[in-house]
């Protein structure tokens, strides 16, 4: 009798040099997003944060696709209220993503298409392949983003360049997308874009946590237009991070002449 082979599974988690890689994998459907893809990205996130780690690189499987949305034949079978609560899980997750306390990076090797693009869009940086196409074409279904993509594209690159993506689902190339801030680096198609990912995380979580933080907290209070509420928000973050311990240490690094010796939490 012949062996049954066991299937690949959906996604794999793992650390590398203490980040946490998110590998979606499921290249022969240009990595789909199904349910137990979700819940296993959710899961990730909840460890690293659990253990206090700083980075999370997500990529796909392959060379193709970073991520073609969401899977259609799996959402086809599904009761319209299911469909619903996966959008609901999906949206929220992104959201929570999106303002958690670790470095994320979108690694994308190539297609990020719909829900793809707004798992993307979540992440901190979009570092891309040359060759990479991003869209949001669920107007060409009859649909519109359902995973948080009419919020994250518009904050990104406008609302005049998100109402012309969305509305006509064109794909954008990688120069393009990069020019418009939404992709936030182009990757060297000669090197490993995991070892890349690995490295543009290692860049940004050397510095110091607090001030990573800080800064974060002021950019996500910033709008179109300079604000008292913004200025504000970057006064009180300004004052909390100066006297801190890390702060101190960056100064006296930078006077003695060395690299700092930053807490990292």
């Amino acid at each position: 009798m012949a062996e049954t082979m066991a299937a690949e599974p959906e996604f794999v988690f793992e650390r590398r040099a203490g980040v946490g890689v998110f590998r979606l994998n499921r290249p022969a459907k240009l990595n789909s997003l199904t349910k137990p893809m979700l819940l296993g990205l959710r899961d990730a996130l909840d460890a690293l944060l659990a253990e206090g780690e700083r980075a999370l690189v997500v990529i796909g499987a392959g060379e193709k696709s970073f991520c073609a949305g969401t899977d259609l034949a799996e959402t086809r079978e599904m009761p319209p209220q299911d469909r619903l609560d996966k959008s609901q899980m999906a949206r929220e997750l992104f959201f929570r993503l999106s303002r958690a306390p670790i470095v994320s990076v979108a690694a994308m090797n190539g297609l990020a298409y719909g829900g793809g693009l707004e798992l993307a869009m979540a992440c901190n940086f979009r570092l891309a392949m040359p060759h990479v196409r991003v869209s949001l074409p669920e107007i060409k279904l009859g649909l519109l983003p359902a995973y948080g993509g009419t919020q994250f594209l518009p904050a990104l690159v406008g609302k005049g360049r998100a109402l012309e993506m969305m509305l006509t689902g064109r794909p954008v190339d990688a120069s393009e997308a990069l020019a418009m801030g939404l992709v936030s680096r182009l990757a060297d198609p000669a090197g490993s874009l995991t070892d890349q990912a690995l490295a543009l995380a290692a860049e940004v979580t050397q510095w110091s946590q607090p001030a990573i933080d800080g800064i974060r907290r002021c950019v996500e209070a910033a709008g179109a237009d300079v604000t008292i509420n913004g200025l504000n928000m970057e006064d009180e973050v300004v004052r909390r991070v100066f006297v801190g311990d890390d702060a101190k240490e960056g100064v006296r690094a930078f006077v003695e002449k060395r690299a700092p010796n930053y807490r990292h939490r």
